[in-house]
């Protein structure tokens, strides 16, 4: 079998496994405001700068850092439901880590193996919203980074669209431009404390450090301008409350593949002789840094580190490892004598092997992708019911269900929903008094004139309605609706 053949047979195999890897039912809590955003904004002909979804917020200036994804997001699933929308997660993941891959020399099969992890530590948070563009620009530019420091590819202008298009697909512009500060930092450190004939020259680092300035400002070129610059930390300080903020909980599995990951380059850089150069050392304890503050970040760190420990593991190999394997190798051919298979051959059983793969992985998105899958997750039954009673008055809901509660119960506006941004501490802090129960909760609800609640019936505030009139209109495992 020729190498070119087999070693394209395993990328091939690997990304596939990717594509299953990241193929799951579409219940993100957020994905539904998203889609429900991009179809007023196909329908209206006009970006939403204003909330339209909410009574706490109606009207209230919303800082729309997606606006373009969100179009995306929505046309894909008006063109194939939740299949297309699924399938587009997935292809994204492929996309991503193909190209993260194009900075690695190393055997196919190593490749293929740090792929799959990269693809695991990343799954957590790879789901059916605009960061999916974000990851895939961060490898881009992580990329164009590699080819500038290797090839000298002086394209510095590509920066300037580059940032003006992330500003319209996701506020994770955040990460290209800490990605651009440790580069620079990283190759100062080079010239002046390594090796600086293995680092950018300072001309070309000056020109370098003038374009991210540049990237920067054009940041502003989004219908939001200068209020995405603040997005990240305004987000950053109203969402310490919510799940996905907070540091990775190690005792789910789910994110073990991070520490995989990191023990890894570590056990790499003690065994062999190659240690990191500065710009990549930098890279590493930054996104390092903020996936052990926030579990949002861990697939950026995925695609940052995946080819640093890359070349890391490679050079161990070919330093240390494949001499050990190649001679034990020699051994046994000196007892057997290896049969090749004709090349016409070799191809027709990798491409049997590659579209069975195939043929698996879209079986398998099907099945996750039916929408009884998704509507198990939320509560079908409640909101029907209420479809069909119309109970009237103001709703409070549950936060994981304001999403889906903008895209399918349209005549009543929610109270709150994923957009913690939108919403500030002030409104997440009264629905957490809400759901805490006691008479704090009795007053905001009367402050909103608030006569329909719909939540899970797990909250404390349940077992108080009854007592303060609110009587039980519908419930089942999952919701309750309580009305007044």
């Amino acid at each position: 079998m020729k190498k070119p053949s087999f070693d394209s047979l395993f990328i091939a195999v690997a990304l596939l496994l990717v594509f299953i890897l990241l193929t799951r039912t579409p219940i993100d809590a957020d994905q539904w405001w998203h889609l429900r955003s991009g179809e007023e904004m196909v329908t209206q002909g006009q970006i939403l700068l204003k909330d339209i979804f909410s009574y706490t917020r109606y009207g209230a200036d919303w800082v729309n850092a997606f606006w373009l994804s969100d179009i995306l997001l929505y046309l894909t699933f008006k063109t194939g439901s939740y299949f297309a929308l699924a399938g587009f997660v997935s292809f994204m993941g492929v996309a991503t880590f193909y190209l993260a891959q194009k900075q690695i020399s190393a055997p196919a099969f190593l490749k293929a193996l740090l792929i799959i992890l990269a693809a695991l530590t990343a799954a957590p948070i790879w789901t059916p919203r605009p960061q999916l563009f974000s990851f895939f620009l961060l490898a881009l530019l992580d990329y164009w980074l590699f080819s500038l420091k290797n090839k000298f590819d002086k394209s510095y202008w590509l920066l300037i669209p580059l940032f003006a298009l992330w500003a319209n697909l996701h506020g994770g512009y955040i990460w290209g431009i800490l990605l651009l500060i440790a580069f620079l930092v990283g190759e100062t450190f080079e010239n002046w404390f390594g090796d600086a004939k293995k680092a950018l020259p300072f001309p070309v680092l000056k020109k370098l450090f003038l374009f991210t300035i540049l990237a920067f400002f054009a940041v502003l070129l989004n219908p939001n301008t200068f209020e995405l610059w603040r997005l990240p930390f305004h987000t950053l300080d109203v969402s310490l409350s919510i799940q996905e903020w907070h540091s990775p909980d190690f005792h789910q599995i789910s994110f073990h593949p991070m520490l995989w990951m990191l023990f890894l380059l570590i056990f790499s850089l003690g065994a062999s002789s190659r240690k990191l150069s500065y710009s990549n050392l930098f890279k590493v304890l930054g996104f390092s840094y903020l996936t052990f503050i926030s579990q949002r970040n861990v697939a950026p760190f995925a695609i940052i580190l995946f080819p640093i420990l890359g070349n890391q593991l490679s050079f161990l190999w070919d330093e240390d490892l494949a001499p050990r394997v190649f001679q034990l190798a020699r051994h046994e051919k000196a007892d057997s004598t290896p049969q090749q298979l004709p090349l016409k051959l070799t191809r027709l059983l990798n491409g049997i092997l590659i579209s069975l793969i195939l043929l698996a992985a879209l079986g398998n998105l099907y099945l996750l992708t039916r929408p009884a899958m998704v509507d198990k997750n939320y509560p079908v039954a409640a909101l029907q019911w209420i479809k069909e009673n119309q109970p009237e008055g103001a709703l409070f809901n549950s936060y994981n269900w304001g999403g889906y509660l903008i895209w399918n119960l349209r005549e009543y506006p929610v109270f709150i929903d994923g957009r913690a941004d939108l919403y500030g501490e002030e409104l997440i802090g009264q629905w957490k008094q809400v759901t805490a129960g006691g008479e704090a909760a009795q007053q905001i609800l009367d402050e909103w004139d608030v006569h329909l609640i719909l939540l899970e019936p797990s909250w404390r505030v349940i077992d108080e309605l009854s007592q303060h009139g609110w009587e039980l209109l519908y419930e089942d495992e999952m919701s309750v609706v309580y009305g007044k």
